[in-house]
């Protein structure tokens, strides 16, 4: 009894440990930050990005002023994604007071930038000329500029332009007039943070009262029980804050931090401008934008110009919780037409989708039902047999249908790959549709992505071997297989990834991956995913093999020459309609997204539409097996992994109308070369992944056919 009470005892201490965890436990990079009157805010400095080039740039390597302590990396800020984004965050020489006003803020110690040389001259005007933008953040939000938060707004980019040009001079901004939206609270999320406040349960807070009034009542009667009711009141009366907590009114709230005067930050917005100011000398109020300010000059771009940076701060109350300060920025270019194509979308596939199904069930279960009258019948009439030939001779193929095709280990190889590829994307999008990778978490949703598909090498290794011996009816030499695996879809990246990165690299841009990310990837690689890999082989090895319902002959059958119908080329191009007009807008959306500087997170309609396309794309390659069996054409396998696979040429075809019609502002060789790079991976890994979805329909449609119809 010691012992069963001794192990009650030790489950509930891990599930009192287990709820205290979930109760703590925020997701990172979007806790509340609440700020006092007066207390510093730090701005940081992240890199500078165009649209036109796609080539990211630190911040210090533009000739801005540089802050007095120094540039110094913010911590916390550096993993996988934002390296290989290029996102570099610094300190920057900005610095707010909450709620005070600023004007005339002479952003460099010095007081002034220069005088600027040739280079830094030739340097701001390419940036010019090319739309690069400056994205500073202040805690956790990418400034934008001035009024773009407002709700008619369709769409933002984050950051501002560095300078404009007017005829042939180029002029820089360096006046920033900043405008930051807080909202005001009580103090509860720093109370709570630091665990200086107590909170209790309603229930408990009645428990207490309800036994203090019948303790009072027992003790001395009405009158008592009323007494007792006022010091239950007066000494439990709670306050609830908008979080859920409950705190005692009675406690001094100044001793405990619950000073009013929080705010928490939920817009920040910009207005640059060109002021040309005289270094050393005072710095004059000037308000940017001001119509009749004919005295103001803008700062030209020559050399031996000083600059003189200078910023003002004004501050903005707002009606914007801190839980939905990031929907501004999350709003979408075109949002009424967004929603009504995805609807719009979701309905019509599947309408086709129950079409498409309708037919096979129907389709199969009359072949099924003449095969039985024929068996039943003895074979029927010889002009019965002739006509069931022709409308189903996908019985005829039934000692070829599972005969193990050429370069089956190739085969193995990229469905194992496919399978990896749909399970990584299912997992992270899963996570992202939760919140868990939201945007103020930087480079978060590439870093899960990357740790995901290292965690799930054991996947691929499992199905490649498996799939690699149901073909050959053995497992002799799985380990080749699995070499080919770890080796393969990994090898083709990082040769890609390689020579796009030394392109890169000569352009100083903090795109270029560093080599210690170089070194990190291998050892994921080769420590991580391959011994994965093996170990999923080890498994499958393990697993006993499906026995094939019908024998497989030893001379192979004649394949005659197919009809325009069962046409391989045609089955190809049309396979892969459909699953494209599935997925074609929100691709759009995605891309716009991706490549035009807006944010995305339709996550959810992403998990969604992914969903449909496979489904669609299963239904697809179904029928298109069918009609290929019925032409007496056994040779299934790898047309059923192309004919899934047939809407990643659908894709990079729009990928480069893409090129031509959105992104006809990208300038230079080496911004095509990194769009084409990029959208080459993305596009190979379609076709694995639903190549591999059209493998596995049409291979668990074939067995089941031939499962119900077994031939002598």
């Amino acid at each position: 009894m010691q012992g069963l009470d001794g192990k009650r005892l030790l489950g509930a201490t891990m599930v009192l440990a287990l709820l205290r965890a979930i109760c703590a436990y925020y997701v990172p990079g979007t806790y509340p930050a609440e700020f006092k009157v007066g207390e510093v805010l730090e701005v940081h400095a992240s890199s500078l990005t165009s649209f036109d080039t796609e080539l990211p740039f630190d911040y210090y390597s533009v000739p801005f002023c540089k802050p007095a302590e120094g540039v110094k990396r913010i911590a916390n800020t550096a993993n996988p994604g934002t390296i290989l984004e290029g996102i570099r965050i610094e300190n920057s020489p900005y610095n707010f007071t909450m709620k005070i006003k600023q004007t005339g803020r002479l952003a460099c110690p010095t007081g002034s930038y220069g005088p600027l040389t040739v280079k830094e001259v030739k340097m701001l005007k390419r940036l010019i000329d090319q739309h690069y933008r400056v994205n500073l953040i202040l805690d956790n939000l990418p400034v934008t500029v001035y009024d773009l938060l407002n709700e008619n707004n369709e769409f933002l980019r984050p950051g501002f332009e560095v300078g404009y040009k007017v005829g042939e001079k180029y002029y820089l901004n360096n006046h920033l007039v900043f405008n930051i939206l807080v909202y005001q609270t009580h103090g509860e999320y720093t109370a709570a943070r630091k665990q200086y406040v107590k909170s209790v349960s309603v229930d408990g807070i009645d428990r207490h009262h309800r036994r203090m009034l019948q303790a009072g009542a027992e003790k001395s009667g009405a009158s008592g029980a009323r007494a007792h009711r006022r010091r239950a009141q007066a000494e439990y009366d709670v306050y609830e804050f908008d979080d859920g907590y409950y705190y005692d009114e009675l406690v001094d709230m100044a001793a405990l931090g619950l000073d009013p005067a929080y705010y928490m930050v939920v817009g920040f917005e910009v207005s640059p401008c060109s002021i040309q100011r005289k270094a050393g000398a005072d710095v004059e109020a000037i308000v940017c934008g001001v119509d009749g300010d004919a005295h103001i000059t803008p700062q030209e771009i020559k050399e031996g110009a000083d600059i003189v940076y200078t910023y003002d701060v004004f501050w903005q109350d707002s009606k914007i919780k801190w839980a939905s300060r990031w929907d501004a920025y999350l709003r979408m270019p075109g949002g009424k037409v967004h929603w009504f194509s995805i609807v719009n979308s979701l309905l019509v596939v599947l309408v086709m989708a129950t079409i498409v199904a309708m037919i096979l069930v129907r389709t199969i279960r009359r072949d099924l039902a003449k095969y039985e009258s024929l068996m039943v019948d003895g074979g029927g009439s010889s002009g019965g047999v002739g006509d069931s030939r022709d409308e189903a001779g996908w019985k005829l193929v039934a000692g070829d249908v599972f005969r193990a095709p050429t370069n089956s280990a190739i085969l193995a190889v990229q469905v194992g790959t496919g399978v990896q590829i749909l399970a990584t994307s299912l997992v992270t999008m899963v996570l992202a549709t939760l919140g868990f990778l939201s945007p103020a978490a930087r480079g978060a949703l590439l870093t899960a992505g990357m740790l995901f598909f290292v965690l799930l090498a054991g996947l691929s290794g499992f199905v490649s071997v498996y799939v690699w011996g149901l073909m050959e009816r053995s497992f002799n030499s799985w380990q080749a297989v699995c070499a080919r695996v770890a080796l393969y879809y990994p090898g083709i990246n990082l040769l890609i990834f390689t020579v796009l990165n030394l392109v890169i690299v000569h352009t100083g841009s903090t795109g270029a991956v560093p080599l210690g990310m170089y070194f990190s990837l291998g050892c994921a690689w080769f420590l991580v995913a391959t011994p994965l890999t093996f170990v999923g082989g080890m498994i499958a090895v393990r697993v006993p093999l499906l026995d094939w319902p019908v024998k497989t002959n030893q001379i192979p059958r004649h394949i005659p020459p197919p009809p325009l119908s069962a046409n391989p080329t045609l089955l190809f191009l049309a396979a892969g309609v459909l699953p494209f007009g599935t997925m074609f807008i929100e691709l759009y959306f995605a891309m716009t997204s991706l490549w035009l500087g807006y944010f995305y997170y339709l996550f959810g309609f992403v998990l969604l539409i992914g969903g449909l396309t496979c489904v669609i794309n299963a239904e697809i390659s179904v029928l298109c097996t069918y009609v290929q069996l019925c032409a007496e054409d056994y040779s299934w396998w790898w047309r059923s992994f192309y004919r899934g696979a047939s809407v990643s040429l659908y894709i990079g075809l729009y990928a480069l109308g893409f090129l031509v019609s959105s992104l006809s502002s990208l300038s230079g060789f080496i911004p095509v070369f990194i769009y084409i790079c990029y959208m080459s991976l993305f596009v190979l890994a379609f076709y694995y992944a639903m190549g591999a979805v059209g493998f596995g329909a049409s291979l668990w449609f074939v067995y089941s056919i031939f499962k119900a119809v077994k031939a002598d």
